[in-house]
């Protein structure tokens, strides 16, 4: 843990995941354990997470300058993040994200935690679950509470 403030710039970032997402970049920015971690994800059309939850809470803002919406899938049904959309995600919610079949999109995320603290734990083989489809994107709703 880090007793003092500091910047991490886009080249000194920590490729995350690196070569096993192909196309897809994931970069870790901060990392303190016991606090908070941050990193983005840039999704290319129809690149997806399966079904999986963390061991602490997640915070994902869908960046203001995508090209096109995010979408998260939980409670049984995908919903559209559009860009500049904040998504809150409790402690071991399951949930899955899919970029669109044409657009891709940027996820900024936060840990409640370290990226080990929090994990990765799948609820649904990565390999069977699929991404959004087509029909499914076009009747995703933006999520309500009287939605949701």
């Amino acid at each position: 843990m880090s007793a003092r403030p500091y910047i991490i710039y886009p080249d000194t970032a920590q490729s995350v995941e690196a070569g096993q997402l192909g196309a897809v970049v994931v970069k870790r920015y901060v990392d303190e354990p016991g606090q908070v971690s941050f990193g983005v994800i840039d999704y290319v059309p129809g690149w997806f997470i399966a079904l999986h939850h963390h061991r602490t809470w997640e915070l994902i803002i869908v960046d203001q300058s995508s090209d096109g919406p995010g979408y998260t899938f939980f409670e049984g049904r995908w919903w559209r993040a559009d860009p500049g959309s904040g998504v809150f995600l409790p402690k071991g919610h399951p949930h899955a994200w899919s970029a669109g079949c044409e657009r891709g999109f940027k996820m900024l995320w936060v840990y409640g935690g370290s990226v080990e603290e929090a994990g990765r734990i799948y609820d649904a083989d990565p390999q069977t679950f699929q991404p959004i489809s087509q029909g499914e994107e076009r009747a995703a709703p933006a999520w309500t509470p009287k939605a949701g």
